[in-house]
């Protein structure tokens, strides 16, 4: 009897020692999926934000850029001072550069940071709803963009000024948000991106690899909430300019990038591209006439992509 009352004992506690091991891990297995369908959630949500700052994912491969390195300067030493480019893998920062600090007027690529800091303003002084302003007769420029058509008067959301100074790449949409920040918001945003306020004449300049940090600073959302980053990286995918950095990239890959254009002898794209798992940042500024730029930057674009999505031919 002592026997089986002992066993009877050992089984019990078997048997508890098992339903509380069940019961550990069923809290750890759900505690797994809460994780797993927050992640989820939180990646629908901010698609185009790097999935580092979500929940710490991590990329598929690590990859090598030596040869990509060597055919990449190949192409462009014929372009000499003609041509400047950075490229950066997000994943691991690896980097390739030519002429990346030779400096460029900074023309449309502005428009970006210029975004940012409205959309920091309204952060800061806690404004939900965009209001809506009427367009001032300095504001009009007839260089890029149709808006200045409306003339002096005319009432424009600032919702609507963002999206086209972005998408259109709108010059009267541009200045007209640069007349609702203050120099202090720009400055903080301007000074977050770790690119220094450097000038040539009236014009700001800089260099392929210093708008790299634009793209980074969004992707990133180092700067902005991650609601505004992902609505500008958003925008930045609907832009119509797609003949240059795009081009070279299948249509089912976003590109959220950003042109810029000065007196049809600088031509510029940067922008970072999605390919899955293993996205990147390329800046391109090409300094000739529009078809050798396009040509130019459609070609490194094409070879970019292909190496780094394993698709090389």
């Amino acid at each position: 009897m002592g026997f089986i009352h002992r066993n009877g004992k050992i089984l019990i506690f078997l048997l508890v020692i098992s339903i509380i091991g069940n019961i550990v891990l069923f809290i750890f297995w759900r505690k797994e999926a809460d994780n797993h369908m927050q992640f989820i959630t939180l990646e629908k949500k901010y698609p185009l934000i790097s999935k580092r700052v979500l929940q710490g994912a991590k990329n598929d491969i690590t990859v090598s850029f030596l040869s990509l390195r060597e055919q990449l300067k190949a192409i462009v030493g014929p372009y000499q001072d003609s041509f400047a480019f950075y490229f950066e893998y997000l994943p691991t920062g690896t980097s390739i550069g030519v002429n990346e600090d030779s400096e460029f007027t900074a023309a449309s690529l502005l428009k970006v940071p210029i975004v940012m800091a409205y959309k920091y303003k309204n952060d800061r002084l806690g404004i939900e709803k965009d209001p809506t302003v009427k367009l001032q007769k300095n504001e009009l420029n007839d260089r890029y963009g149709s808006l200045y058509r409306k003339g002096a008067g005319y009432e424009v959301n600032l919702a609507d000024a963002v999206r086209m100074s972005i998408v259109e790449s709108d010059n009267t949409a541009s200045l007209l948000l640069a007349d609702q920040i203050s120099n202090d918001d720009f400055k903080y945003v301007y000074e977050g991106l770790d690119i220094p306020m450097a000038l040539k004449g009236d014009s700001p300049i800089i260099t392929a690899i210093q708008y790299t940090s634009v793209l980074k600073s969004l992707y990133f959302s180092s700067i902005l909430e991650k609601e505004d980053s992902q609505e500008i990286l958003d925008l930045m995918t609907k832009t119509k300019f797609n003949d240059m950095l795009p081009a070279g990239v299948p249509k089912n890959v976003p590109v959220a990038h950003k042109i810029g254009l000065i007196d049809k002898e600088i031509y510029q794209d940067c922008g970072i591209v999605y390919v899955p798992n293993r996205p990147y940042a390329l800046c391109m500024i090409s300094k000739s006439d529009n078809d050798t730029a396009r040509k130019r930057m459609q070609h490194i674009s094409r070879k970019v992509y292909e190496y780094v999505s394993g698709n090389e031919k």
